[in-house]
């Protein structure tokens, strides 16, 4: 009896053992396959970091000089501590070699990007708006100039200047890039006015002269599905309702329609774009900023968006032509710091006070309540 139980007990140590081996054997494997898997997905992401720096050498890179930005002395720049902000430049240039000096910017824009909740603002800057130059003249000129005279580098620092900003990156893109871009995403649509359509075909016409890109006209109102030369003919529309005032919001509204678009594109297109648009932009961002900010594209939400200045008049100057004078500065860059970086009750530096107190002098525009009417297209 005893040597039978002795046998059991045998038997059953052989079983455990067994099982013991059998679970070890599985852990290990388990293990194993987790690490392959590990090991396999850095070689991925390797392999496409490997990819996207081979694809960065497209762009043109501009370099600035960061000491001289003309960033306010007194600016107190905590509130903007948490924002990555970068002044955006289309210019009306049919190759890379005029994105920079001698080339008024058609379409200058400001992006605020917040670090945190990936919040994407945009300000429109009228291209007409009265500015002081800041090319040691001291005087002032429609805000577009600025990149004619001194490129991107004197564009920034007029803009951080004149509305306080610290400014210290930029993107130029020709209309050819926006173009290209649209097409790749397989077209936006947006909503046409009947008043829109006669000068949509004529911008149409001159948008096929300087990019080459063919294009049928558009002949419906309402919403339409355009390709990259009609929306961007749409973009660049002027002659109707508000003039430049307008131009600006159809401008944020073929940006949303983008944003939007491209977030739900598949790599497939990525890549397209990548490969069609990025000759045709000039930047001061580095390598390693533009991967950081590419890594977290997906986060990013396109918030409001507005025009600058939120108050203004507009005056047929004697030298100058038709501009658009903030009325006042001052405020309306308090009404800007709020918006951009919800600062409430901004207090400009003595060098935008100084400027306001010039275009006042200048032009007899006092200060004006300030309204601002965001834009969210959807």
């Amino acid at each position: 009896m005893s040597n039978k139980k002795n046998k059991k007990k045998s038997n059953n140590k052989a079983t455990n053992t067994k099982n013991q081996n059998k679970n070890g054997s599985m852990i290990k494997w388990v293990v194993a396959f987790f690490a392959e898997l590990i090991i396999l997905g850095l070689m991925v992401v390797a392999y496409l970091m490997f990819y996207f720096d081979s694809k960065i050498g497209k762009i043109n890179k501009v370099e600035i000089d960061e000491g001289d930005l003309a960033i306010n002395e007194e600016l107190d720049t905590s509130s903007q501590s948490k924002y990555k902000t970068i002044a955006l430049f289309g210019v009306d240039a049919r190759d890379v070699s005029n994105l920079g000096q001698g080339t008024r910017s058609d379409s200058i824009m400001i992006a605020s990007i917040n670090s945190e909740t990936k919040e994407v603002k945009i300000v429109s800057v009228y291209r007409d708006t009265l500015l002081e130059i800041e090319n040691d003249s001291g005087l002032t000129a429609k805000v577009n100039a600025a990149y004619s005279y001194g490129g991107p580098q004197l564009a920034i620092k007029t803009l951080n200047a004149n509305l306080d900003l610290q400014i210290t990156d930029f993107v130029t893109v020709n209309f050819l890039g926006l173009t290209k871009a649209i097409d790749d995403l397989g077209g936006i649509t947006v909503h046409i006015e009947e008043n829109e359509l006669p000068v949509l075909n004529l911008a149409i016409s001159e948008q096929i002269a300087v990019t080459g890109i063919y294009s049928d006209g558009v002949f419906t109102t309402g919403d339409v599905l355009l390709n990259g030369t009609q929306a961007t003919a749409y973009a660049r529309i002027r002659s109707t309702d508000q003039g430049d005032i307008t131009r600006t919001e159809r401008q944020r509204d073929v940006i949303s329609k983008m944003f939007a678009k491209a977030k739900s594109s598949d790599l497939g297109t990525i890549d397209t774009i990548i490969d069609d648009v990025f000759p045709q932009i000039a930047t001061s961002l580095t390598e390693d900023e533009i991967k950081t900010l590419a890594n977290a594209v997906f986060e990013y939400q396109l918030g409001d968006t507005v025009g600058f200045p939120f108050a203004y008049t507009p005056v047929t100057h004697d030298t100058k032509g038709s501009v658009i004078v903030p009325g006042d500065l001052n405020s309306n860059v308090t009404a800007l710091h709020e918006f951009l970086f919800g600062e409430q009750g901004y207090v400009p530096t003595a060098k935008v006070q100084n400027i306001s107190s010039a275009i006042q002098n200048e032009t007899g525009i006092g200060a004006q309540e300030i309204v601002i009417n965001p834009q969210s297209f959807e």
